[in-house]
């Protein structure tokens, strides 16, 4: 005859709960990470990478996109559905969000490889480092300023999300904005491409 050791009623209830949230949070990585790659690092240059930026970054970005205050690009994934970030997160949650920033957060950062133009480079190296540099601190690699890690994001993301600032479409602090007026079609086609190198 076989016995059957049941364990507590109080060790069951702990249990479920946790088999439950880790499901969830599979359920909305997964979401992520069809268009935002594996662990948050994608190969498409239409799409930031969103590992390893800070806590801070990832749910004020989720929040600004759920609340419509920064605009939301079409896009379709290899084999997948066209979506943007406004209908990813409309309908999650405060935890949702809370725990999708802290689990992109702890994954390390990989820039995307590129290609780009060295002397190019190396001007927008001085223009970044004179209008940017103060708040996206050691070439926009820092996460922990809060702003997002930028150096080795893909070029189309990057030169989608500098036209949007420029036609205002995307909203920027009131600091930003006054460097960014001094910034002429030259220094921000240098910045970016400093930026695609992987800001070194």
């Amino acid at each position: 005859m076989k016995i059957f050791h049941a364990l507590p009623l109080g060790c069951l209830l702990a249990i479920a709960p946790v088999a439950v949230v880790q499901a969830d949070m599979d359920d909305l990585t997964n979401q992520c990470e069809e268009c935002h790659g594996k662990g948050g690092n994608g190969t498409d240059p239409k799409v930031a990478n969103i590992a390893g930026a800070s806590e801070i970054y990832l749910q004020e970005a989720l929040i600004a996109y759920k609340n419509g205050d920064r605009p939301a690009v079409k896009y379709k994934p290899k084999d997948g559905e066209e979506s943007d970030m406004g209908a990813v997160t409309k309908d999650l949650s405060e935890d949702d969000i809370n725990a999708l920033a802290k689990h992109y957060a702890e994954q390390p950062y990989k820039p995307l490889e590129q290609t780009g133009d060295a002397d190019l480079a190396a001007k927008g190296a001085k223009a970044f480092d004179k209008y940017c540099e103060k708040c996206h601190s050691e070439g926009g690699t820092l996460a922990e300023d809060d702003a997002g890690i930028l150096a080795g994001q893909g070029r189309d993301y990057l030169e989608e999300q500098f036209v949007m600032f420029s036609d205002g479409s995307r909203e920027m602090p009131k600091k930003m904005a006054k460097r960014w007026k001094k910034l002429d079609d030259k220094k921000t086609a240098a910045i970016i491409e400093f930026l695609v190198v992987g800001g070194k």
